[in-house]
């Protein structure tokens, strides 16, 4: 008999730790899910904050102003191009006088240098294209790529070279106007 309740004794310890150790995973596992849980009500309440956020900008910004603002994009950055990268002795002045409103004065003294057009070639453009990035639709800058081909027509030897450019274009709202502010090779 004394194996008997040496057997029973050793079964009920058995029994015990085995419920002990079920007992302490279960909690281990309700903590840590409760932690994931908290992380992911965390999460969530980000997420609807920034939906919010971004619901109140497009209620501030109705598509006809969309639309409007990228129209006025598109057209004060087809002008620059226009203006900047067209050269004939005989526009030289109007595009000058053009750059006024379209670029900054840094850019003006880049491209228009001098009083009157001193080179001895022409230039032209084709095939013009313009991508908007978007972003924060409420934003006072702009970034414009331009892809276009340029081509430089020599007066001395009649010869024309083509190039495909593309452009990375920044551009600032400025006094209640879009105006060219720097622009770069983009890769």
């Amino acid at each position: 008999m004394n194996k008997r309740v040496l057997f029973g004794l050793f079964l009920g310890f058995l029994i015990a730790v085995t419920g002990f150790n079920v007992y302490a995973q279960t909690n281990a596992s309700n903590d840590e899910l409760q932690a994931k849980v908290k992380q992911l009500q965390a999460n969530k309440q980000q997420i609807l904050k920034e939906n919010q956020e971004l619901k109140q900008t497009l209620q501030r910004q109705h598509p006809a102003k969309i639309q409007a603002r990228h129209r006025t994009l598109v057209d004060q950055v087809s002008a620059f191009v226009e203006t900047a990268f067209v050269h004939s002795k005989e526009t030289y002045q109007e595009r000058k006088k053009q750059a006024q409103s379209i670029m900054s004065d840094e850019l003006i003294n880049t491209f228009f240098p001098t009083e009157t057009y001193r080179g001895k070639t022409n230039t032209s453009i084709d095939h013009v294209q313009l991508f908007i990035e978007t972003g924060n639709l409420t934003s006072n800058h702009a970034t414009v790529l331009v892809r276009f081909y340029h081509t430089l027509h020599s007066l001395q030897n009649d010869q024309e070279q083509v190039s495909d450019v593309f452009l990375e274009i920044d551009v600032q709202k400025q006094d209640g106007r879009w105006r060219v502010v720097d622009f770069k090779q983009a890769t």
